[in-house]
């Protein structure tokens, strides 16, 4: 009994673990700085997009590189370009989540001894550090995501001092939405590195 009170301990450790790495409300950076930035550089802001909404959130990008001590001039040195993306999850189409199985030992002939299994990885079969169900049933094997990805190069020789990204799981908020809330964070960490910075959704 011991044994498997000790596995259901460790069961509710990882799950409580894996909640806590799907927190609601917020979003994951990332960034890569190459070469120095300057804290008063000069700063043109170009979308990859020129749609409607890219042309706003160039606006936002602006504002928030004004705010922080950067010019910013069309024809300045360093350019600034950004693209929004949105991944949509995939599902399998399994309707049950198994997380502990119970059987015989089939390493020990005629042994009435049970095997526990303790599935965290196994997709196909609903693994616990897998992501929960749809509604469906259905797991997904990755959530709908939207990420924005900012870079900076140098106008002159075209080499790439910084460049930073931030994702955050669709349904919180639309993609505009997530992206006004992200432009800070992006313009906060310019000219640093960050690994896997978690960020709270305003």
């Amino acid at each position: 009994m011991r044994r498997y009170a000790f596995l259901l301990a460790v069961v509710a450790a990882l799950a409580g673990f894996s909640a806590a790495a799907q927190e609601i409300g917020q979003g994951l950076l990332n960034a890569v700085a190459y070469r120095p930035l300057a804290a008063d550089a000069s700063i043109a802001v170009q979308p990859l997009d020129n749609s409607d909404a890219n042309m706003a959130l160039k606006e936002i990008f602006e504002n928030q590189l004004k705010a922080r001590g950067y010019a910013v001039s069309d024809g300045a040195p360093l350019v600034l370009t950004f693209e929004t993306r949105d991944t949509i999850g995939v599902w399998s189409g399994y309707g049950q989540r198994t997380v502990i199985e119970l059987s015989n030992n089939p390493d020990r002939v005629g042994s009435q001894t049970p095997m526990v299994r303790l599935n965290l990885f196994d997709s196909s079969r609903g693994g616990m550090l897998n992501q929960g169900r749809s509604p469906s049933g259905d797991t997904p094997m990755t959530r709908s995501q939207y990420r924005l990805d900012v870079s900076i190069d140098s106008r002159g020789d075209g080499k790439r001092l910084w460049q930073g990204w931030t994702i955050a799981d669709l349904g919180q908020r639309d993609g505009p939405g997530l992206s006004k809330a992200m432009v800070p964070v992006l313009v906060e960490s310019l000219g640093q590195t960050v690994k896997r910075q978690p960020f709270v959704l305003p």
